[in-house]
């Protein structure tokens, strides 16, 4: 998840709204006030840090999602049955969750606002909502819901939900998918895939404002999972595959940077930029087949765990801290600068998909 920073003036106080959400806005230049503290009421300059994390707890074999808010969890409500939480995204006092939720058809796209869902789909065909993006008041969601019948058959169709309008990032003719959306200023970039039947293949697509970037897919399976736009720049996290591994891929501007070596399966899940380092959450296979949780600052990568399977799935900057949410085995936990926090016992398997953190 990414950054955005609000300012505000209190008195002599200069509160500050950190979030690692996909926000890019800048500083704005507020004039100060100059007013005498108050002595019976002093203000306390020291920040209040709040860490949000949204993912899912199993009963048995059954997925319930779930919110952590500074270590206290909450399940997220859908009557209807199971479901599952993709991505969170906290604006002023709003709390966004978006993921998907079983109804009494199929499964619906589903956007948890304070708690309380809505959904995006009336669940007749299958639906998912991967990430969500507040900005300016307007929230944005990207997924996919199953098509009517074309040419005799169902595909995925890759959407954009404005507000809960829904609008078609692709034909129809293929199966697509969109994972992640990221607003800069007045245009809206969402990556997504689609996938072509008669090659067996995966397109990375990178939609600005609902039209194809045409980037250049150089392998048979290139697939998008994370987006951030810095100034005119493009990051995209995800991973490429011919024959063998899959390989963790950075596309800056449709350009690939390889960050495993495809000798095990690698894959790159979140991206962030943050001043001038790059920060790349994702996994990485070792010899012995243990899935490594990984955090790549600047293409350099450091391991999160060492003896059992893991997964970083989410990563999010505010100031000099860097947190990683995901999952050790069957835990739930994120890890804050490299040491781990564990959020469940382990007796239900349960995971992290989404970190956001806010400072005022």
């Amino acid at each position: 998840m990414k950054t955005q920073i609000k300012l505000i003036a209190v008195l002599l106080l200069v509160a500050f709204n950190l979030s690692c959400s996909k926000d890019d806005d800048k500083l704005d230049s507020i004039a100060i006030e100059e007013t005498e503290p108050d002595p019976v009421n002093p203000v306390d300059p020291t920040p209040t840090t709040d860490l949000y994390l949204a993912g899912y707890e199993r009963d048995g074999d059954k997925p319930y999602a779930q919110l952590w808010k500074n270590g206290v969890q909450t399940a997220l409500p859908n009557a209807a049955g199971t479901s599952l939480a993709y991505a969170v995204y906290v604006a002023d006092t709003d709390v966004y969750v978006v993921g998907q939720a079983e109804t009494s058809y199929n499964s619906a796209a589903i956007v948890w606002k304070n708690g309380v869902g809505t959904n995006l789909t009336d669940g007749k065909k299958s639906a998912k909502a991967n990430s969500v993006f507040v900005s300016e008041g307007d929230v944005y969601v990207v997924g996919y819901e199953e098509s009517e019948i074309i040419n005799r058959d169902f595909h995925n169709i890759a959407k954009l939900w404005k507000n809960g309008v829904a609008t078609t990032l692709s034909t129809g003719s293929n199966d697509s998918s969109a994972s992640d959306v990221f607003v800069s200023g007045t245009d809206v970039y969402v990556v997504g895939e689609e996938f072509i039947e008669e090659t067996i293949s995966f397109q990375m697509k990178v939609w600005k404002n609902g039209v194809d970037l045409g980037y250049t897919n150089s392998s048979k399976w290139n697939r998008p999972i994370s987006v951030f736009v810095d100034g005119t720049d493009v990051y995209v996290a995800g991973y490429r595959k011919n024959d063998g591994a899959s390989i963790a891929v950075l596309w800056k501007n449709g350009v690939p940077t390889d960050l495993t070596n495809g000798d095990n399966q690698g894959m790159a899940r979140d991206v962030i930029v943050s001043g001038s380092d790059v920060y790349v959450a994702g996994i990485n296979s070792d010899e012995n087949s243990n899935q490594i949780a990984i955090i790549w600052k600047n293409g350099v990568a450091t391991e999160l765990n060492t003896n059992t399977s893991a997964t970083a799935s989410s990563v999010c900057v505010s100031g000099s801290d860097v947190y990683v949410g995901g999952n050790e085995y069957n835990v739930a936990k994120y890890w804050k600068n490299g040491a781990p926090i564990s959020l469940t016992d382990g007796e239900n398997n349960a995971t992290i998909t989404s970190v956001f953190v806010t400072t005022n």
